[in-house]
């Protein structure tokens, strides 16, 4: 079930209609999470040089700034890379349980982090979409 849900979580990157069953969402995240330690590991223990988000034009809007200011160059790469997939998955799941994709902007908006009491229990609902 985890690498089916990776595969369709990935095939699925650009596509922000239909839906995601609750475990297909959580193992999707689940992959990314265990690949985002993936990458940091290796960024610590390959990187010398460390990039403080804060720094960046914009950077105090990075939501991830907020929690981990000082990255490196791999996880700086990952973290916009994965964006889009992450985000289709929430959008496809906000549809499964009958809630608007645009949801999905409680991960960034109004302030990251805070926003994130609100959206994770919503992901953690019931499937509310009707078999066709």
């Amino acid at each position: 079930m985890f690498l089916v849900s990776v595969k369709m979580g990935i095939k699925q990157s650009f596509d922000f209609n239909g839906t995601a069953a609750r475990s297909e969402f959580w193992f999707f995240m689940l992959f990314f999470l265990l690949l985002y330690l993936v990458v940091a590991i290796i960024d610590e223990a390959t990187a010398a040089t460390t990039i403080s988000l804060l720094d960046l034009p914009f950077g105090h809007l990075i939501p991830m700034g907020m929690v981990d200011p000082e990255v490196g160059l791999l996880v700086l790469l990952y973290r916009p890379i994965m964006a889009i997939p992450t985000t289709s998955a929430t959008v496809r799941r906000l549809h499964d349980i009958g809630r608007s994709g645009w949801w999905a902007l409680l991960w960034v908006l109004p302030i990251p982090v805070l926003g994130w009491l609100y959206l994770v229990p919503l992901l953690c609902q019931s499937s509310q979409a009707q078999p066709t």
